[in-house]
């Protein structure tokens, strides 16, 4: 870190240097092309204005580097190209207007003759400004073409982080306990209650089902994996009956945002596997729509003793947010809770 810290210092430094040596040389230029005979209103030594003109051009300069770092976070090329094409363009624009219009257009009204000046020195002028925009978009467009190689370097390397997720989350899906335990549960109710397996089997069919076919996608409506948490609950509310609650409060727009698939499993498993449920002690998982298009999905914290917790299911669904460049994703307990928000998707 330190390392970088003074290389970026040195670069700005030499840069400054540049720029203030570019300046010089064009008001060089200016004062060769210009007559003796061109009188100057209000007797601003012509030092000075070097200097304030060095001190513009600078400004100008680091001000756009400076807007297009914070650009980068905000608006990465790789995602968002139109966007930040458009974004960067109207901000050289309005930032040059700023920076060396407006300054010298209070100069062209404070000096009278400026209608006197040789067409030559104020085209040598203008082309300067021009040339320095023309030197920025060059620096500008070897930082795009960085970014997007980094950008594409990263979203393979988060492409590989999804697949080793999802190939984690299907593992503890479809895994031996939970299948025999469904399984226990239908030959019980064969037994007992012939149309409840009936039911528990077309539940159990259409959860897998789900869990084959999340794995097509990277998204999905909220609305569908409703459906599917539904079935989801159904299955273990079966197994342990009024143990468990589940309530759903969610607005009529929220329902067509999207998240990525089997997040509300995940959730849901977390909190029935680190938490006591029994008539005592009724497990109560709450999923709610929240401020700034956040879902909010909590459970009462009734945690099992000697069950630890590694916290993997919800650092896969940290990276896969990552992924998708949506920040937001929050977990922890809250008031004698365990709260997790869900930053939601716009289509």
């Amino acid at each position: 870190m330190k390392n970088r810290n003074d290389k970026n210092i040195r670069n700005t430094i030499i840069r400054v240097v540049l720029v203030s040596l570019y300046a010089m040389l064009v008001m060089k230029l200016v004062k060769y092309t210009m007559p003796d005979d061109i009188e100057i209103v209000g007797h601003f030594p012509r030092g000075l204005f070097v200097v304030f003109y060095i001190l513009l051009s600078n400004l100008n300069t680091e001000g756009n580097l400076i807007f297009n770092s914070l650009l980068n976070k905000k608006l990465p090329w790789f995602y968002f190209p139109q966007k930040r094409l458009l974004t960067q363009l109207s901000f050289i624009l309005m930032w040059t207007i700023v920076t060396i219009g407006i300054p010298f257009t209070i100069w062209y009204f404070y000096n009278g003759r400026s209608f006197t000046y040789p067409p030559f020195s104020v085209a040598a002028f203008v082309s300067s400004i021009i040339l320095l925009l023309v030197v920025l978009g060059i620096s500008l467009t070897i930082n795009f073409f960085k970014h997007w190689q980094i950008s594409l370097l990263d979203a393979e390397h988060y492409k590989q982080e999804k697949l080793k997720a999802d190939y984690r989350v299907l593992q503890n899906q479809v895994n031996p306990h939970f299948l025999f335990n469904s399984l226990n549960v239908i030959v019980s109710e064969i037994k007992h209650n012939p149309n409840s397996a009936v039911e528990f089997t077309r539940r159990l069919s259409k959860v897998y089902r789900y869990v084959l076919q999340s794995k097509n996608h990277d998204l999905i409506t909220l609305s569908k994996e409703l459906e599917f948490i539904d079935s989801f609950i159904f299955l273990h509310k079966v197994r342990i009956g009024n143990a468990l609650e589940y309530s759903v409060k969610i607005s009529a727009e929220t329902l067509e945002m999207q998240l990525p698939p089997l997040t509300l499993q995940i959730l849901i498993e977390n909190a029935i596997k680190h938490n006591i449920a029994n008539k005592e002690n009724v497990l109560k998982i709450s999923i709610a729509s929240g401020e700034d298009n956040k879902l909010i999905v909590s459970n009462n914290l009734q945690a099992i003793e000697n069950a630890d917790s590694t916290y993997t299911g919800l650092s896969n669904l940290s990276k896969r947010f990552e992924l998708l460049k949506k920040d937001g994703f929050t977990y922890g307990e809250q008031e004698e809770k365990f709260v997790v928000t869900i930053p939601l998707i716009e289509e």
